[in-house]
This record gives C-alpha cells, structure tokens and sequence, in this order.
C-alpha cells in the first residue's frame, strides 16, 4: 500500500499541470508580498473602467489585423476567409488562456487543417514564415523599448548583437525560399537517404515551399512587415489604454516594453495562462521607469484579468459561432464525412 502511494505521488509531481500551477503561486506570491494590498486595492477601486473597455473593443482589431497577416502567408497554400481565420485566432487564443503550454497554436493549425482541407505542412511552414517576420519587427521595437529611453536594461553592444543575428536569420530564411526548388532537388545527399526517407520529402517539400512564399515574394513580403508593424502599434496602444484606466504616468516607451515583453511571454509561456509570470514580468518593466509596486501590480493584475476574461468569452462566442463543439478543436483528423474546401488538394 506504501509503495502504492509513493507511485501515485511520484506521478503526481511528473504533472506538467502541477508544476505549472506551482510555480504561478509562487510568482503570484512573490508579486504580491513586494506590494502594499490595502494600496493595490485603492489602485482597482479608482480604475476608469471605460479605458478598459475601450483597450478590449481596440483589441479586436488587433486580431482582425493577425487574421489578415495570416491570409497573407497562407496566399499558397490554400484560400481561407477571413471571417474563419479570425475566428480560429479567438479559439486559439482562448485554449491558450486555459491550457498549459503553446497548446492553442496546435489548435489553430489543426481547426484550419480540418475545416477548410488545408495540408498541415503547408500551414506549419507558413506560421514559421510568420515567426520569422514577427521576430524581425520584435527586435527592432526591443531596441526602441530599451535603447532609447535610457533606462538600462541591457547593453548596447547585446542590444546590437541581438538586432545582427535576426537580420542574419532573417536575410537566410529569405535566401533559402527563393532558392528553394519546387520539387525535390536531385543533391548527393538527398539521393544517400533510404528510400522511406527520400519518399517523404518529396511528398512534403511542395507544401513547405508553399508555406514560404510570404518571404519569397517581395510585395507580399512588404504587406506582411507593414501589418506587423501595424499590429504592433495598436498593441502598444491597448496597453497604453489600460495605463489610463490605472492612472499610470509613464512615457509612451514604457507601454512599447510592456508590448515586447508580453509578446515574449507569448511565445514561450512558462506557466499556463502566463499566470504569475506575467505579473512578475510586468513589475519588473514598470520599476525600470519608477512606477510603485502596488500600482505596478494592480496594473499587471487587471489587465491580465480582464484580458483573459475577454479572450475566454470571445473565444467561446467564436466557437458558437463557427458551430465548433469542444471535441472538434483537438480532433487530429477532420471527419470522413466533411467536405473539404479544398478538395483538389493532396492531404498530408
């Protein structure tokens, strides 16, 4: 019975679920034991809550903004409308919210894949297509965030060798899907592999070529970096929006930190829902630009509450919407008997 109980235990601590509700309540506690809570609680009770609602109603255009970036990148693999890719992003965003891990990126690629009949590697290679930009237009709003105002974050010497190995990447990636063959090139190395190998590249190489053409085509290329950067602006202004509501008195590169911080806990969540780290993260920007910690943190706390509130009830309002039930947004294959959109293509 002991050595069933230890199994059992053993198990329990192997839980990513777990692990990641431990370390949210340790972050969440070691926020909240640098703040004053009488003062934090002053802080939420004078919020103006129509900048809030005015930063959740812009936000909606910043998903519509991502939907169209995403259209873009999808330009040859596969024709989806909008009003469908907008959608996905909310439900993508909502499992985000309550699911550890980047489990709503699978979950976009999969209600895409299975709705509309869009090959996987098609659509995997054009989020990376994506990354890539998204990437290239983060530095340069970490090098505005961080350099200009003086605040001391970081080096200028980092900051510059960070800035020259994502354009190196950036230029490479550029580079490789303009050379890239439409088929399978006939290489030595490629022609050594065994043959199960060499079968599967060559059915999958046409879709990832597919998935690039966003940064092999120059005027796609172009709309794509301009939307980014549009994006980004109407992110720095939801947060600005949100330092209305908390009577916060920071420069505009303030919020442009917050924007790239936030982005970064995004792509590389610790715990799920970034509950606590965002907290944390948030403190940590505001007290480079003298903000108190109980207002730093009512900050934090609200925006990350009232965000996550909105993308749970939209999200939830998308899947109503588009008719998708719960099973269907972790389903790996679209049913037998759905008509894809795009017949004519070959799945993979």
């Amino acid at each position: 019975m002991t050595d069933g109980f230890a199994a059992r235990v053993r198990r329990l601590l192997r839980n990513p679920w777990l692990i990641q509700l431990a370390v949210a309540v340790a972050l969440l506690a070691l926020a909240a034991w640098q703040v004053n809570l009488r003062a934090l609680g002053r802080s939420f009770a004078e919020a103006r809550y129509g900048w809030l609602i005015l930063a959740l109603t812009v936000y909606l255009a910043s998903r519509t903004i991502h939907a169209m970036e995403w259209r873009i990148t999808l330009s040859k693999v596969g024709r989806v409308p909008l009003s469908g890719l907008f959608g996905v992003l909310l439900i993508g965003t909502l499992v985000n919210a309550v699911v550890p891990g980047n489990a709503g990126d699978v979950v976009k690629v999969q209600l895409v894949a299975n709705r509309y009949g869009l090959p996987r590697t098609g659509l995997v290679a054009s989020r990376g297509a994506e990354a890539i930009i998204n990437a290239a237009i983060m530095v340069i709003f970490i090098m505005v965030s961080f350099a200009l105002p003086g605040v001391g974050f970081a080096s200028p010497d980092l900051l510059w060798l960070l800035a020259a190995a994502t354009a190196l990447v950036f230029v490479l990636a550029v580079f490789a899907s303009r050379a890239m063959p439409p088929t399978l090139p006939h290489w030595r190395l490629l022609t050594r592999l065994p043959y199960r190998a060499r079968d599967v590249l060559e059915r999958y190489w046409p879709r990832v070529r597919e998935g690039l053409e966003v940064i092999r085509r120059p005027r796609l290329l172009a709309i794509e970096i301009l939307l980014n950067i549009v994006g980004w602006c109407i992110d720095v202004f939801i947060f600005w929006s949100y330092g209305q509501a908390f009577h916060l008195h920071v420069a505009l590169t303030a919020y442009v930190s917050i924007a790239v911080i936030v982005a970064f806990l995004t792509t590389i969540p610790v715990t799920f829902g970034n509950i606590g780290t965002y907290e944390v993260a948030l403190l940590g920007v505001l007290s480079l630009y003298q903000v108190s910690s109980h207002e730093a943190l009512a900050y934090a706390a609200g925006t990350h509450v009232f965000s996550t509130a909105f993308n749970i009830a939209i999200g939830l309002a998308a899947m109503w919407s588009m008719g998708v039930q719960l099973r269907d947004v972790f389903r790996l294959r679209r049913p037998a008997a759905a008509e894809p959109a795009a017949a004519s293509r070959v799945r993979d």
